[in-house]
């Protein structure tokens, strides 16, 4: 049994800064914002709204930018696969009444 994840809105100051060392795998997700990320050995900045998400692929330091008041959370970047559709075949199921 897998025990429930839980992430802690980190709140955000209009104009502040949160540093995410280790950010490789973490996925950042703005719950209000909108917020300006920025990678490590990135040349790419993301600007990232209101129920937009993004998983960080480099290693080393990320930082997230409050362009005004916002909300967001960090967390693992796992996503469970897509169940696979099972086939059934009609030649073989019996019948119902």
């Amino acid at each position: 049994m897998l025990a429930p994840l839980t992430l802690e809105p980190i709140t955000l100051a209009s104009r502040s800064v949160h540093r995410i060392e280790n950010a490789k795998g973490m996925r950042v997700s703005c719950v209000r914002g909108p917020v300006w990320i920025t990678q490590s050995r990135d040349p790419r900045d993301m600007i990232v709204s209101s129920g937009q998400s993004v998983v960080l692929d480099r290693p080393g330091l990320a930082v997230v930018y409050a362009f005004k008041d916002a909300i967001i959370t960090v967390g693992a970047g796992l996503q469970l696969p897509a169940p696979q559709a099972r086939h059934v075949d009609a030649e073989r199921e019996p019948a119902q009444a």
